[in-house]
C-alpha cells in the first residue's frame, strides 16, 4: 500500500471509469478502516477506497447492496461507479464511489449551539427512523446469507460467534451470559419481532451534513437486517450519553418517522448489551487498550440479571 501512489488511482481510473476524464488526484485523510484518494473529474469528483481492515470483496459486496437497498426507499447515501475486487497494484478490492460534498457531523458537532444542536438530533431522528422503516424479508445478511428465520435464532448465532473472541474473565459466564440475553429475547413482544434496515455503525462521523441538515447517511459496511433499536447502542454511546437533553427531540422525530413498539426501552437495553460484546471482540483485534471498558459495560449488564 506504501507504493501506492496518485497515478496508480489516476490509471486505475482511467482503465474503470474511461468516461470520466480526471483532472487531478489527492489523497484524503479520513476513515478509519480505508485509504481513501479524491479524483476531480469532468463529471464531478470522484472517491476511491482502498479498505485496510477487512479487505474482502464480499463484504463490499453487502456494503453496496444495503446503501442501494437504503437508496430505493429514499435515503440519502452514497452512489458507488466501480467495485473492483482485486486490484493487483494496491493487492486487494478497491472501491470508486461519487463524493459526496458536505460535513461530517462529529467534525461539526462541537462548534454548534444548543438550537442547532437540537435541529440536528431531530433531523437524526427522522433520518433513522425512515431508515428503520425499511424493512427485511429475514434476518441477517442483506444479500442472503447466514439468514436466520427468528429474532431469537439470530442473536443465538450472533453471541455464539461472539464468544470465542471475548475475554470472558472480564464479562462473566458463557453460559450465564447465554442464558441472561436469552431470557431478554424471550421477553419481547413477539408480534415487533420483524426484521429492519439496521445501519450497525450510527454515530455522527457517518453523517454528513449541509446547511444544517443531514444530507448523507455513510458507511453501511455493517448493515444488516435485525431488531431495529440495536442501532441505539453506538448512538447513546457516543451521542446521547453526553448529551441527554437532545434525546426526547430525537426519539420524538423517529416515533413519528417509524412508531416505536411499547418494549422499546427493552430493545434498546438489548442493542446495549450486544453492541458492547461486539465492541469488545473487536477492540481485541485491532485497538485492544479499548476492549476493557466494553467488557466492564456487559459484565455489568450481566451483573443486573443475577
Amino acid at each position: 500500500m506504501s507504493t501506492v501512489t496518485a497515478n496508480t488511482i489516476r490509471d486505475i481510473l482511467a482503465r474503470e471509469c474511461p468516461d470520466s476524464r480526471v483532472a487531478s488526484v489527492r489523497p484524503l485523510d479520513k476513515g478509519y478502516t480505508s485509504k481513501q484518494w479524491v479524483a476531480d473529474t469532468d463529471e464531478g469528483r470522484l472517491l476511491v477506497k482502498v479498505p485496510q481492515r477487512t479487505p474482502d470483496p464480499g463484504h463490499l459486496r453487502r456494503l453496496m447492496a444495503s446503501a442501494k437497498v437504503a437508496a430505493d426507499h429514499g435515503i440519502p447515501v452514497v452512489r458507488y461507479r466501480r467495485l473492483v475486487e482485486h486490484e493487483p497494484s494496491v493487492d486487494g478490492p478497491l472501491l470508486i464511489q461519487e463524493y459526496e460534498e458536505g460535513d461530517a457531523a462529529g467534525e461539526v458537532w462541537d462548534s454548534l449551539g444548543r438550537d442547532r444542536r437540537m435541529a440536528l438530533v431531530e433531523d437524526l431522528g427522522d433520518v433513522i427512523g425512515r431508515l428503520h422503516a425499511i424493512g427485511g424479508p429475514h434476518f441477517g445478511d442483506v444479500l442472503g446469507g447466514a439468514a436466520a428465520s427468528s429474532l431469537k435464532e439470530s442473536v443465538e448465532a450472533e453471541v455464539e460467534a461472539l464468544l470465542p473472541g471475548a475475554e470472558l474473565a472480564l464479562i462473566g459466564d458463557a453460559d450465564a451470559l447465554r442464558s441472561a440475553i436469552g431470557a431478554a429475547v424471550a421477553g419481547l413482544e413477539d408480534s415487533a419481532n420483524v426484521p429492519a434496515l439496521v445501519h450497525g455503525d450510527l454515530w455522527l462521523p457517518n453523517f454528513l451534513v449541509r446547511d444544517g441538515r443531514i444530507s448523507c447517511v455513510l458507511d453501511f459496511e455493517h448493515a444488516t437486517y435485525g431488531d431495529r433499536f440495536r442501532d441505539f447502542g453506538k448512538l447513546d454511546e457516543h451521542l446521547f450519553d453526553a448529551f441527554r437533553e437532545g434525546r426526547p427531540a430525537f426519539l420524538a422525530a423517529y416515533d413519528a418517522a417509524c412508531p416505536m413498539p411499547g418494549d422499546w426501552e427493552r430493545r434498546v437495553d438489548l442493542g446495549q448489551v450486544l453492541h458492547a460484546l461486539n465492541m469488545h471482540v473487536y477492540f481485541r483485534r485491532w485497538t485492544p487498550q479499548w476492549a476493557p471498558q466494553y467488557a466492564e459495560q456487559a459484565g455489568k449488564w450481566l451483573a443486573s440479571r443475577s
